[in-house]
């Protein structure tokens, strides 16, 4: 199978939202009762934070059809003696769909969100 890993742009928020939603219904938090309003709000979220920098993703996709996602979040908490700085990273959102599964998509997608997360901390720490 051939694929393509990557960094996720505006342009992918319906997918993201898409599958962030496949996601929810998989673990049993969205049903056809809250389907529409869940899927709106975070499409609203997906389109935010992907312009503020407060959420990146990556995506695998196939043939032009994103398939597998990926998501980081950065947020700030008050500063304690093992983080002074406070920040902190977390990835969420590791979703692949089940047709793709067993394939590395997810393995692959994993690495880059740890890549990215080193890639923001140690520009956060070499512009102290």
């Amino acid at each position: 199978m051939d694929w393509n890993i990557r960094k996720a742009t505006l342009k992918d928020v319906e997918a993201i939202t898409g599958l962030r939603i496949e996601l929810l219904k998989a673990v049993g938090d969205v049903n056809e009762g809250n389907r529409a309003i869940v899927f709106e709000a975070n499409r609203r979220y997906f389109q935010r934070k992907l312009s503020n920098g407060g959420f990146s993703a990556w995506v695998a996709d196939i043939r032009g059809t994103i398939v597998a996602i990926s998501g980081l979040v950065f947020f700030e908490r008050p500063p304690h003696g093992e983080n002074i700085s406070g920040l902190e990273a977390y990835i969420m959102n590791m979703y692949t769909k089940p047709e793709y599964r067993g394939y590395g998509l997810g393995h692959s997608l994993l690495e880059k969100c740890i890549a990215d997360m080193a890639a923001f901390f140690t520009g956060w720490l070499s512009s102290l």
